[in-house]
């Protein structure tokens, strides 16, 4: 009888029939052979009738094969019936056997080299927000205000208010010296406290106003200063102190205020430290009010025989005063 299909009978005194071995087949009955498989195909068995494609992530270079070969890391089958393995292109990997396709290098990476088994990540310090990047070119430095920590980056962050960053490619900020400040973020620089202001610390995003009875009267500070003893500041944030006026005196540090001389004295200097400045009016003299830079003659019929008075005497019945600054009056002739 006639062979089957997948079988042949190579002579005509055969009893039997023999079945195609793995790696040949025959789909046609009545045959004194197999045929060979393609190459990209195989048969695994005996006795078929057919030949079977290699699936995707697997090829065969070879004819008459029973299996198919996987696909090598870093390459790609990408159709059946394949004859041949594709290396992976630059900007792509693939770290696994039995590949249909090559993965794109991530943002953050890049990949220079084809047949890569994985990718390369852009160092600290740069980024690279594209995928599928071919050479380290693709890192971008991380610019002046911005950083980057670690490896494998797809963005820069910006440095924080209180930190800046001159350079370019740095992974980290630095922070604000004392007697600076940053108040944005994405600085390159820091900006030194204006005068009147100051700043203590590190690291700070604004300055501090110097408080009353303080100044700084510099950039760049990191301390204020107290006003001295005859000097006064009522207001903050002030480069400088306000001599005690003529009338006042003002006799400790840190001043915010200053003190009148009391009434009966004077005090005609600025920028006068104690209490002594302020002068007991004269006889013949009077001081009316407090804080006065001078003391006042009497007037012609009063006088004033004292010193450190706040007003004079009107002369007496039967006397009179012809002149000023009396400090006596004069009896009327009988």
């Amino acid at each position: 009888s006639d062979a089957d299909a997948g079988y042949y009978v190579s002579n005509s005194a055969s009893t039997s029939q023999t079945a195609c071995s793995a790696g040949s087949f025959q789909p046609s009955t009545s045959q004194t052979s197999c045929l060979d498989t393609d190459a990209g195909y195989y048969v695994s068995s005996t006795g078929s009738a057919s030949q079977y494609a290699c699936s995707t992530g697997t090829y065969q270079p070879y004819s008459g094969q029973s299996s198919c070969l996987n696909a090598d890391a870093g390459y790609y089958v990408g159709t059946t019936a394949a004859t041949s393995q594709t290396a992976c292109s630059t900007g792509t990997y693939q770290p696994s056997t039995v590949q249909a396709s090559c993965i794109d290098a991530s943002a953050g990476y890049y990949v220079d080299t084809t047949a890569a088994t994985s990718q390369t990540a852009c160092a600290a310090g740069t980024y690279n927000p594209n995928t599928g990047s071919t050479s380290s070119s693709a890192c971008l430095d991380a610019d002046a205000g911005y950083y980057v920590t670690s490896t494998g980056s797809a963005s820069q962050a910006a440095c924080a208010a209180g930190t800046y960053q001159p350079s370019t490619g740095q992974t980290s900020c630095i922070d604000a010296d004392a007697g600076y400040y940053v108040g944005t973020t994405g600085s390159a620089s820091q900006t030194a406290c204006a005068a009147g202001t100051y700043q203590p610390s590190t690291g700070q995003t604004s300055c501090i106003d110097a408080d009353a009875g303080y100044y700084v009267d510099n950039t760049a500070a990191t301390s204020q200063t107290a006003c001295a003893a005859g000097t006064y500041q009522p207001s903050t944030g002030q480069t400088s102190c306000i001599d005690a006026s003529a009338g006042y005196y003002v006799d400790s540090t840190a001043a915010t205020s200053q003190t009148a001389c009391p009434a009966g004295t004077y005090n005609p200097n600025t920028g006068s430290t104690s209490s002594s400045a302020c002068l007991d009016a004269d006889p013949g003299y009077y001081v009316a009010s407090a804080g006065s830079a001078s003391h006042t003659a009497c007037a012609a019929g009063t006088y004033q025989p004292s010193t450190g008075q706040t007003s004079c005497i009107d002369a007496s019945a039967g006397y009179y005063v012809d002149t000023t600054a009396a400090t006596s009056q004069t009896a009327c002739a009988a």
